[in-house]
C-alpha cells in the first residue's frame, strides 16, 4: 500500500508550472486506496455486519428465559397470603416450549386454587401448538427472514462498491484524457516555438516575409492559450479524483502534481458477451437482492398460509412433590390444559395471504424486468466497447497518417516550397487527431468500466492481477 500512498499527500497543491514527471499512479493502485480508507467503503463493509446483529437478534426469541414472581399481602398483623412462583422457559426451534418451576403459596385468606404442600410444587412440562404454529410460526419466520437478509446485505454491500468504483472509474480516466492533452498541448507548443526561431532567423536572410514570422508567432501564442486551459482542465481532474482517496486516519489525500495517470487498463480488449450474461444473471447484486426480496416475501405467505387454521395449544405440566430435599417422587398429579383460537371468518388471515401473494407476483414482475433491463445495459455496453475498439484502431491510424503528412509539409517547407500557413495546417491536423484519438481512448476505458458495472462486476481484481 506504501507504493500508492507515495503517490499521494495530504496538502492541496494548486499550482503547476511544469510536467516534471516523477511517477504514475494507476487505477488499480487507486482502487486499492478506495478499497482500504473510503469512508463508504468502509459503510459498506459494515452491511454484513449489520445483518449478523439482526440474526442474532431473532435467534434471541429462541433464548430460555427464567421468570420470577413473588406477591405478599400483609394487613393488621396478619398475613392475607404470600405467593412465590419461579419458572424456566426454553422455546425450541420445533415449535413446541420446554417449562419447568416452582411454586409456593402460603396465608390465611389465600384462594383455594393456590394452595400448595409447605414444601412448594415442582413442576416440568411441554407447551405444543397442535395446529397452527406447529410446523411454521413466526419466531421461526423471522428468523428465516434474518438470514435471507444477511445474504441480501452481501449483494448491497457488492452493489455499493461496484457502484463507487465506477464513479472511480470515469473520475481516473477523465484524469488521464486531460493529463495527455496536456501533453499534446505542450508538444505543439515546443514545435511552434521552433518553427517561429527559424522563420525569425530565415527572416534576416530573405527566405520569409515579415508577415510569415507573424503567422508563426500566431500560431504559437494560440497554442500557449490551448496548453493553459488544458492545465486547468488537468488540475480540476486532478482534484476531482483526488475527492474519493483517504488516508488510514480518515485524512482526504490529494494526488501530488507531479503524478501522471497511466494508461494501463485501457487496452483493446476481447469480451465473451455469453460468459457475462451468464455470469450477471447468477451473481448480479440487484438481480440477487430482487431474488432475495422475492424470499422473504414467500416466507411471509407460507407464515399467513399457517395462520388460516385454528389455534389449539396443548400444554401438559407434570406435578413433583419433594417429599424430602433428597427425595423426589412423581406422583400421578399434573396440570394439563387446552387453549382454541379460531376467528370464524378468518377475513384478516384470509386477506393477509391474499395480499402476500400479490406481493410476490408483483415482485416476480420486478425481477423480470430487471433481468431484461440488466441484459439490455450489458448488450448495450458491450456494443459500445466493440464499437469504441475499431474506433480507436482507425484514429491510430489516422494518427499515424496524419504525421506522415506533417513531415511531409515539413519536408516542403524547409525546401522553401511550402508556407507557414500549410506547415501550420497540417501540424494543426496531426495534433487535433491526436487529441481525438486520446478522447476515443478515455471513451473506451470508461466504457469498460461501465460494462463490468452493467454486468454487476468490477474492475478491481482484474487490474490488481496485472503486471
Amino acid at each position: 500500500m506504501k507504493a500508492q500512498t507515495d503517490s499521494l499527500q495530504t496538502d492541496n497543491i494548486t499550482t503547476l508550472s511544469s510536467l516534471e514527471i516523477e511517477d504514475t499512479l494507476s487505477l488499480a493502485e487507486v482502487y486499492d486506496v478506495i478499497f482500504e480508507y473510503h469512508p463508504l467503503i468502509q459503510k459498506a463493509k459494515l452491511i454484513p455486519e449489520l445483518a449478523i446483529q439482526d440474526i442474532r437478534k431473532a435467534r434471541g426469541m429462541f433464548d430460555p428465559t427464567l421468570m420470577g414472581d413473588w406477591t405478599e399481602k400483609q394487613y393488621k398483623e396478619t398475613q392475607y397470603y404470600q405467593k412465590i412462583k419461579t419458572e424456566l422457559k426454553i422455546p425450541t426451534i420445533l415449535g413446541f416450549d420446554l417449562k419447568a418451576g416452582y411454586e409456593n403459596n402460603s396465608g390465611k385468606y389465600l384462594s383455594s386454587e393456590n394452595n400448595v404442600p409447605s414444601e412448594g410444587l415442582f413442576y416440568a412440562g411441554i407447551e405444543l401448538p397442535i395446529l397452527r404454529n406447529l410446523i411454521f410460526d413466526e419466531r421461526r419466520a423471522t428468523l428465516r427472514k434474518s438470514q435471507v437478509f444477511a445474504e441480501m446485505a452481501q449483494a448491497d454491500q457488492r452493489k455499493e462498491i461496484n457502484k463507487l468504483f465506477f464513479s472511480v472509474a470515469k473520475a481516473y480516466w477523465e484524469w488521464y484524457a486531460t493529463y495527455e492533452s496536456l501533453r499534446v498541448a505542450e508538444e505543439g507548443i515546443e514545435i511552434a516555438e521552433f518553427r517561429l526561431q527559424g522563420v525569425k532567423d530565415a527572416f534576416k536572410y530573405g527566405k520569409y516575409r515579415a508577415i510569415d514570422t507573424t503567422e508563426a508567432l500566431m500560431e504559437l501564442q494560440k497554442r500557449k492559450v490551448e496548453q493553459l486551459q488544458a492545465l486547468v482542465d488537468f488540475e480540476k481532474t486532478r482534484l476531482a479524483l483526488s475527492g474519493n482517496l483517504w488516508s488510514a486516519e480518515g485524512e482526504p489525500l490529494f494526488i501530488k502534481n507531479t503524478i501522471a495517470p497511466s494508461s494501463r487498463g485501457s487496452q483493446i480488449e476481447k469480451f465473451d458477451l455469453q460468459n457475462m450474461l451468464a455470469t450477471a444473471a447468477e451473481f448480479h447484486p440487484e438481480l440477487l437482492k430482487q431474488s432475495f426480496k422475492l424470499n422473504t416475501l414467500k416466507i411471509d405467505k407460507k407464515l399467513y398460509q399457517f395462520s388460516l387454521m385454528p389455534q389449539l395449544d396443548l400444554s401438559y405440566n407434570p406435578i413433583f412433590y419433594p417429599r424430602k430435599a433428597d427425595n423426589w417422587t412423581l406422583t400421578d398429579d399434573y396440570k394439563f390444559g387446552l387453549k382454541l383460537y379460531a376467528p370464524l371468518f378468518l377475513r384478516k388471515e384470509r386477506a393477509s395471504f391474499a395480499m402476500a401473494k400479490i406481493k410476490i407476483r408483483q415482485q416476480e414482475l420486478d425481477l423480470n424486468f430487471t433481468q431484461r433491463d440488466i441484459q439490455i445495459g450489458i448488450e448495450q455496453s458491450y456494443i459500445q466497447v466493440n464499437r469504441l475498439a475499431e474506433m480507436v484502431e482507425l484514429q491510430e491510424k489516422n494518427v499515424k497518417n496524419s504525421l506522415v503528412m506533417r513531415d511531409g509539409e515539413q519536408t516542403l517547407f524547409e525546401l522553401g516550397k511550402s508556407t507557414v500557413f500549410l506547415i501550420n495546417y497540417r501540424e494543426r491536423y496531426y495534433l487535433d487527431s491526436k487529441l481525438k484519438l486520446i478522447q476515443l481512448e478515455t471513451k473506451y476505458a470508461k466504457a469498460k468500466a461501465e460494462l463490468f458495472w452493467s454486468a454487476g462486476q468490477n474492475e478491481f481484481i482484474d487490474l490488481r492481477g496485472q503486471d
